[in-house]
């Protein structure tokens, strides 16, 4: 089962600790059922090789479906697909959408329901629009978590109405990144793994990328990027760089015999990465507190630096490296690492000690 569905049963479950009524609920897997009234909670994902309807043929009887990370979903058609399904008849039928916007110029989402950010008129008739920010949870939050978004007001307005605000990006200038930091090394551990993706031939590069995370910040580090690699070029390249056989590693799964080649060369650990919509990783990836490492002279660093939409608010040919950071950040919750506490104070204090934002 995908990360984002495992978090969002978690979600669920924890809630029902939270009201209290756990003995009224029975949990097999990916499904919850109350036992006094027999109404269930399942959890499906929207695709199963390609098809957005495979999964959901199952779907009759279902009154209410939430659909978490909506932006996530492909088109129009993919989601009428998934709303023409839920037709039960005699009782009231429910979607809710929960998502993050994005960019106005591209999203089906924006289309079809706002108009230069806001809702069309013409959808009340059968739409609630119901928008919240951490301003309507401030007094339950970190006092240091309000002060950093605060800050981003000033620091990168964009991210900041985009991101922390929810609202749509209805301008195209300026950089997709921006506010990363740059480390020249990292000597503290936690949790790590990779990213790694395939060059296809052209100006393509294999990419390969290592992320360690601590207390809340990935740090990211290019650990090589080789312009039309095959597969033997591409295990010396990983095996130079000294990455464990036993790393986790999230690839590029536009060609599944690649990453067989790779696991049959010693790496067992890889696995597809969860690639997504592009816009949709690109937007969690905003919402990251991210430093890089190994100075400026790396693809990683260039890509940071200079992508950008084109005129037409399209999203260009994602630079390959930061192609393998998304693919690792976006396929792995961390896992908070196991550092004698004796160490973490030292930690918080190197933590810190930043060479500043980027410009």
């Amino acid at each position: 089962m995908a990360t984002s569905e495992d978090s969002t049963i978690a979600d669920v479950i924890e809630a029902i600790r939270i009201l209290g009524k756990t003995k009224d609920f029975r949990i097999k897997k990916n499904l919850i059922t109350n036992i006094r009234t027999g109404s269930t909670i399942s959890f499906k994902g929207i695709r199963a090789n390609g098809s957005a309807s495979a999964k959901l043929k199952s779907l009759s009887g279902i009154t209410t479906l939430i659909v978490e990370e909506a932006e996530e979903v492909e088109s129009f058609e993919e989601f009428s697909k998934v709303d023409e399904s839920i037709r039960k008849k005699g009782v009231p039928l429910k979607i809710i959408m929960v998502y993050n916007p994005t960019s106005s110029l591209t999203s089906w989402i924006h289309k079809e329901f706002f108009t230069e950010g806001q809702p069309k008129i013409e959808r009340y008739i059968d739409t609630m629009f119901i928008h919240s920010t951490y301003l309507d949870n401030i007094d339950n939050l970190n006092k240091s978590t309000v002060e950093r978004y605060e800050r981003l007001k000033e620091t990168n307005p964009v991210y900041y109405y985009n991101t922390i605000l929810a609202e749509w990006t209805l301008s195209v200038t300026g950089r997709i990144y921006a506010g990363w930091r740059e480390w020249p090394s990292l000597q503290e551990t936690g949790d790590t793994w990779y990213g790694l993706d395939f060059s296809y031939g052209g100006g393509d590069s294999t990419s390969c990328v290592k992320v360690t995370w601590i207390e809340g910040t990935y740090f990211a580090e290019e650990m090589f990027n080789e312009r039309t690699q095959k597969i033997g070029q591409t295990l010396k390249s990983m095996r130079k760089a000294g990455i464990p056989f036993n790393a986790k590693i999230f690839a590029d799964s536009a060609m599944p015999l690649l990453i067989t080649e790779i696991r049959d060369g010693g790496y067992s650990a890889i696995r597809k990465a969860k690639k997504g919509n592009v816009e949709a990783g690109i937007k969690k990836i905003q919402d990251k507190d991210i430093v890089l490492l190994g100075g400026n002279t790396s693809q990683l660093y260039h890509g940071y630096m200079t992508f950008r939409r084109d005129k037409n608010g399209k999203l260009p040919h994602e630079p390959d490296s930061l192609a393998a950071m998304r693919y690792a950040i976006n396929s792995k919750k961390p896992v908070k690492d196991s550092i004698p506490e004796s160490k973490r104070s030292m930690r918080r204090r190197k933590l810190k000690k930043s060479r500043g934002d980027f410009m």
